[in-house]
């Protein structure tokens, strides 16, 4: 694999399921080492630079690395995640950050209890906690209609354009990669 991502754009990684779309984007973001080659992400070589990448790139949610449990409230989880980066939010602050994300009616709602579209949005509001230069998102075709992967594709384009931040995105369909701002087929 060769590619260049500039800051700023939405940048489709299209693969069959099992091509390694998700294992790249893990690699990209510092959470998997890779066995040759080499990798520069915002300027930092890998995996020397490991930790100073893994705070630069955001993670969507990823089946098996950062599931959120079923019984957590989203509220709590937003909390949690905030926590990470020595932030304590009240539980004003928490409702104002999922109403900017569009989230405010799943507040009070179980992890359990979310749609798949709802999960999938609410992970990449919990990326945005860390303020990345970089998202990596995954999986927005699994049990989603056409046109909710679509409305996701238009929604990390929005806030790649509004942050100036960096989505990387693994993705199935075609339509899907076309309306990224570059895509590269594994």
């Amino acid at each position: 694999v060769d590619l260049a991502v500039r800051q700023g754009e939405v940048f489709a990684l299209r693969g069959r399921n099992g091509s390694g779309k998700s294992a790249l984007l893990l690699t990209l973001a510092g959470r998997t080492r890779y066995t040759k080659g080499s990798l520069t992400v915002l300027g930092h070589e890998l995996p020397r630079d490991m930790h100073a990448v893994q705070k630069r790139v955001g993670l969507g949610l990823f089946d098996d690395l950062n599931d959120l449990p079923n019984t957590q409230l989203v509220r709590h989880a937003v909390g949690a995640e905030f926590e990470l980066y020595d932030r304590t939010l009240t539980k004003d602050d928490i409702a104002n950050y999922l109403e900017e994300w569009k989230l405010g009616d799943i507040a009070e709602k179980r992890i359990r209890e979310l749609t798949r579209d709802q999960l999938v949005h609410l992970g990449i509001a919990l990326a945005w906690a860390g303020h990345p230069d970089i998202i990596a998102v995954d999986d927005i075709e699994s049990q989603l209609t056409k046109d909710q992967s679509a409305a996701i594709m238009n929604d990390l384009i929005s806030l790649s354009r509004k942050r100036n931040v960096t989505i990387i995105v693994g993705v199935l369909e075609r339509d899907l990669a076309a309306m990224a701002d570059n895509a590269y087929y594994l």
